[in-house]
């Protein structure tokens, strides 16, 4: 099943700065009949995490698919992963690892605040880069800033990292419920799905309206734990809109040494294995940067306890 984009709608709404280039016009797509939605998003090459997510949505019935952006990555295997992706979902959004390699540039244009890490996000980008094929690379030149999906429940937005700039990260803990407010009344949306920092979290804004970071589903959060996230929402009648995240485990020790072989660096096999980042920390917050567990209203916790 090859991804085929819906009716385009001119710039009546905010526009979504883009990593490079100039902004796309928002796409709709019409799905009355979803019920259950898996986003996806960070795959970054890793093609058993990716399968493995993929697996569990189908198991536990979700009925459609989006990927919002950064599907090539770290661990190589691009064309492998982008297969995936076009047999799977059937919803896109580009995030700034898609719009590089649509313009064939080497740096990621992940807008890290340390070079260090910009560094590093541009070697993993160049790495995925050779097992990149040209068509590919055009058809990831095609996927849209943002879009929105019409279904039975409301409008759901889908971004890479804000509704008005690709790569914006949205942390947890600098959360600003009156952004998210503007930005769902600026697109007629009743929530909006965004991923890129790698750290999933939920956040309802009351009236059936919620904010979720998807996470990424080819890396861990950076909690010591391996496994692996992306997002559902699924609808009921007359209810608010269930949001979880799902936690996938699989076989990434295996992974992590096919990698070493591979020749990828070990920067980026280390948190494969063992579920701490070795990069991007130095453009965090603090809060963030700090290694622990994330289970929903960790950092309520942390707060309450900084308080007392």
């Amino acid at each position: 099943m090859h991804t085929s984009f819906g009716d385009s709608t001119p710039f009546l709404f905010p526009t979504c700065v883009p990593s490079v280039g100039q902004p796309k016009e928002l796409v709709h797509y019409d799905v009355p009949a979803v019920t259950r939605l898996a986003v996806m998003g960070g795959s970054y090459g890793n093609v058993p995490a990716l399968t493995a997510c993929l697996a569990h949505a189908q198991q536990i019935g979700c009925d459609g698919f989006a990927f919002i952006g950064d599907a090539t990555g770290c661990c190589g295997h691009s064309d492998e992963t982008i297969q995936l992706i076009r047999n799977h979902f059937q919803f896109l959004v580009a995030g700034n690892y898609e719009q590089k390699a649509a313009s064939n540039e080497e740096d990621c244009g992940c807008n890290y605040a340390n070079d260090e890490d910009n560094l590093y996000g541009s070697i993993a980008h160049q790495w995925a880069m050779r097992t990149l094929s040209d068509a590919n690379r055009a058809w990831l030149g095609t996927w849209p800033d943002l879009a929105i999906l019409n279904t039975h429940g409301g409008k759901i937005l889908l971004c890479h990292g804000s509704p008005t700039q690709t790569n914006e990260f949205l942390y947890e803990s600098e959360i600003d419920e009156s952004r998210f407010e503007r930005w769902l009344d600026a697109f007629g949306a009743s929530g909006f799905v965004c991923g890129h920092s790698g750290f999933p979290w939920i956040r309802s804004l009351g009236g059936q309206r919620f904010a979720m970071n998807c996470g990424v589903c080819g890396k861990p959060d950076h909690d010591h734990d391996a496994a692996v996230h992306y997002a559902t929402v699924e609808w009921h009648p007359g209810s608010e809109p269930g949001l979880n995240l799902q936690r996938v485990e699989y076989d990434h020790l295996a992974w992590a040494d096919q990698l070493d072989g591979e020749g990828v660096d070990d920067v980026f096999t280390i948190p494969v294995r063992n579920g701490v980042w070795t990069c991007g920390l130095q453009s965090m917050p603090a809060t963030e940067r700090v290694l622990r567990p994330r289970p929903l209203g960790w950092l309520a916790a942390c707060r309450s306890r900084t308080v007392a």
